[in-house]
């Protein structure tokens, strides 16, 4: 297109007609800005089009993590409602007992259990190292931010604490009645504790212990509501995620 506009411009100038020479000037000038524009209109789309594969990718990629943290804070929750079983069934045995037995040896061992959450969080730092921009969907965008950010972390916290009152408080108190024996089985559980009828008499008159008990169990239920709400959190990003990709 260019080279026949030059020869039209050669020959306007040849027969010195410059009014003619010079419309044609402008209006190859005009195609050269409209070719440079539409030009730039197809790297953008092409661009455009680059991100949305890396953002649907992304989106999988989280989508795929999501479940797996589901499963283990759902287990984590199981362990801390058998921690809140046996803690509660070794308080009414006290109350009603002179003698352990073995229920009340092995209830004593879970009701001193600290399961732990660990998210898996490469997929939202493969995220990070892109931007965050590229999620389309600012809605989106501040729900992945909100539980990666917010949710985890603020969980992560309340196991800290819990972590630290249990090894610094719960477990001291424990072990001056109690040994704790592993079973050698593979399961969370496995394992139980053994006190002799003299510490079992002394253990059940000490105010001391029984407070730290219910200190675990509080601490237990206090991190087992959020574990819920985190849970929540996850499943929610899990449906949105999933109408997002629909859409897309």
């Amino acid at each position: 297109m260019i080279p026949f506009f030059r020869k039209i411009r050669k020959k306007m100038a040849d027969d010195n007609r410059p009014l003619k020479y010079a419309r044609y000037a402008i209006g190859e000038i005009i195609l050269v800005v409209i070719g440079i524009l539409i030009a730039l209109q197809i790297n953008n789309w092409n661009e455009e089009q680059k991100t949305r594969v890396i953002e649907i990718k992304t989106l999988k990629e989280i989508r795929a993590n999501l479940p797996l943290d589901l499963i283990e804070i759902n287990q984590d929750i199981a362990v801390m409602d058998s921690i809140t079983h046996s803690g509660t069934a070794v308080l009414n045995y006290l109350n009603n007992n002179d003698k352990p037995s073995e229920t009340f040896k092995y209830n004593i061992h879970v009701s001193r259990l600290n399961p732990h959450f660990d998210a898996v969080q490469g997929s939202y730092s493969l995220l990070q190292s892109k931007g965050l921009d590229i999620i389309s969907n600012d809605s989106l965008r501040g729900a992945i931010s909100k539980l990666y950010e917010l949710s985890y972390p603020y969980y992560a916290k309340y196991e800290t604490e819990r972590i630290f009152k249990i090894n610094n408080i719960i477990l001291p108190k424990y072990t001056e009645y109690f040994s704790f024996i592993w079973n050698g089985s593979e399961t969370f559980y496995s394992g139980t504790s053994e006190i002799s009828e003299k510490g079992f008499f002394a253990m059940k008159n000490d105010i001391t212990f029984i407070n730290v008990l219910n200190l675990a169990l509080n601490e237990n239920e206090g991190v087992k509501d959020r574990a819920y709400r985190t849970a929540g959190n996850i499943q929610d990003l899990i449906d949105f995620i999933d109408a997002e990709l629909k859409g897309k």
